[in-house]
């Protein structure tokens, strides 16, 4: 009888180990299809005073009722300049107005949010991951990238309990790029299979360290080209708004408004930024991970206090020197340890034009040097140079884009980096996602010389929502055939754009001749 209850117990015992084995098999997911986290970008996640309270206020992205509250701020401080010439009054208006809807968000001199201040996170609960689906991680993007990338270690964690997968894939947009990277350098790449890096700025932004540089500029011509390649004429609408663009810049009503702009930013240039940007702006640790190697220290100096701020500077120094400074170091360690990538940048776009280097190339607001982890760019217009060779030729590929405008060979992953003309900041229409889905559910490691629909240089199609290759083929590849695009663009582009381009043309010869 012992020998049968003892037989008993050890079978109990066994079950009783195997079943969290068993548990943890009848879990796992066999769809062949790994989830997707989206790690969108700067600004895509609100941010709240008291949230979730019968006082929540949106500090960010300002509503539409907090920005009609500045404006009526703001309008009599004008009139008292048409009375007094004195454009204090604007200057006060301003810092109160702003101050009061956005000083909330300033970190302390640890780098630390005030407890009332907060995004609202969420776990997702919903298990359908196939292609076309992705969880998105909402994050407070003012914080340390360190302190976030904690968070979304527990988000990886979740979405693969959640699904029964053991890897996930990464789509990182803008900002989502210095989180990515930072999850890397603090958590390993063991828990990611493929990693899609679009207009992040890996190596910084140069609008960035211009700002907390405070080398601000204006320019008409700059301020046009902008608005105009935010809105393309590629329907109606765009072509309306390009038209208003065009006739607002040369009927002079641009240069009238930004000589006003010159004439208020000599004057009021310092105070709005020791009394207003530095103390809110310059505290958050998100727009720190975005200045260059070439502007840091530098920025830290005008903004930041060594005894006041130490804590902050101590995570500002953290990821730049640990993280953005180490890119390389980071990216080709995930190369290493089996983490496919792709780099896509953009370029031929008008910068944000309110710095001095606002003609640098880029896709408006990422330079495309830094998107793309170390290319060299020419700038905006212009090329590199008929004579100019290749800089990097190990590899034996061809990297020069065949409009002459990038040597892709600089880059950090040169086989791995992609560069889509025409495609503005963190813009993915159905077209390129498809270039995105063939590359994250593929079982190779592919690179630029995989698929001649997918080559290193792309121009970017958005009326038909594709993207056409430009040209660098891998050897004995043919170019894909495409069938004929959009009948307005394409009408557009045939008849009417050659005569525009000729009166603005004239029309600029007018504008040089009165010193515009």
């Amino acid at each position: 009888m012992k020998k049968i209850i003892a037989i008993v117990l050890s079978a109990v015992m066994i079950f009783s180990v195997m079943m969290p084995a068993v548990s943890a098999a009848s879990d796992e997911c066999g769809c062949g299809t790994l989830p997707v986290i989206y790690v969108g970008p700067l600004g895509s996640t609100d941010i709240y005073e008291n949230p979730n309270t019968e006082n929540e206020r949106t500090l960010f992205r300002p509503t539409t009722e907090s920005i009609i509250k500045i404006v009526l701020k703001v309008l009599p401080s004008l009139a008292m300049v048409g009375l007094t010439m004195n454009l204090d009054y604007l200057g006060d208006a301003l810092i109160e107005s702003v101050g009061e809807a956005f000083g909330a968000m300033a970190l302390d001199g640890d780098g630390n949010s005030r407890e009332n201040v907060s995004t609202k996170p969420e776990f997702p609960t919903e298990t359908d991951h196939g292609k076309g689906t992705q969880y998105y991680f909402s994050y407070d993007w003012r914080l340390d990238p360190v302190e976030v990338a904690g968070q979304l270690n527990e988000y990886v964690k979740h979405v693969m309990k959640l699904t029964g997968h053991n890897k996930v894939h990464f789509r990182a947009s803008s900002m989502g790029g210095v989180v990515t990277l930072a999850y890397f350098n603090e958590y390993g790449y063991d828990a990611v299979d493929a990693c899609i890096f679009q207009s992040c700025p890996l190596l910084g932004t140069a609008v960035a360290g211009d700002l907390l540089s405070r080398k601000l500029a204006l320019n008409p011509r700059a301020l046009l080209e902008y608005a105009c390649d935010g809105y393309p004429p590629f329907d109606a609408e765009g072509i309306l708004l390009t038209a208003l663009f065009d006739m607002l810049y040369y009927s002079g009503l641009v240069d009238v408004v930004l000589f006003a702009g010159e004439v208020i930013l000599e004057s009021q240039q310092e105070r709005v930024f020791n009394e207003l940007m530095t103390p809110v702006f310059g505290t958050l640790l998100g727009l720190w991970a975005f200045v260059p190697d070439c502007s840091y220290e530098e920025a830290k100096k005008i903004n930041l206090d060594p005894e006041t701020q130490a804590g902050l500077i101590k995570k500002a120094d953290y990821y730049h020197y640990q993280i953005q400074s180490r890119a390389d170091e980071i990216l080709n360690g995930a190369m290493d340890e089996g983490v496919r990538v792709m780099i896509v940048a953009g370029y031929n776009i008008q910068r944000t034009p309110l710095v001095e280097t606002m003609n640098a190339n880029s896709d408006a607001t990422v330079d495309t040097q830094y998107a793309s982890a170390g290319a060299t760019v020419a700038p905006l217009n212009g090329t590199l140079g008929e004579n100019y060779k290749q800089k990097c030729t190990d590899c034996g590929h061809n990297h020069l884009s065949p409009d002459g405008v990038i040597d892709a060979s600089t880059c950090i992953l040169p086989e791995n980096t992609w560069f889509i003309k025409d495609m503005l900041h963190s813009n993915a229409h159905d077209g390129i996602m498809e270039m995105y889905y063939w590359f994250m559910y593929a079982d190779e490691c592919y690179n630029v010389w995989s698929n001649p629909m997918y080559t290193q240089f792309l121009q970017n199609d958005k009326p038909n929502l594709r993207v056409i290759p430009m040209g660098n083929f891998a050897e004995g590849a043919a170019a894909p055939e495409y069938e004929e695009g959009d009948a307005l663009y394409n009408k557009l582009e045939k008849y009417v754009f050659p005569v525009t381009d000729k009166i603005f043309s004239a029309l600029d010869k007018c504008r040089a001749v009165f010193g515009l």
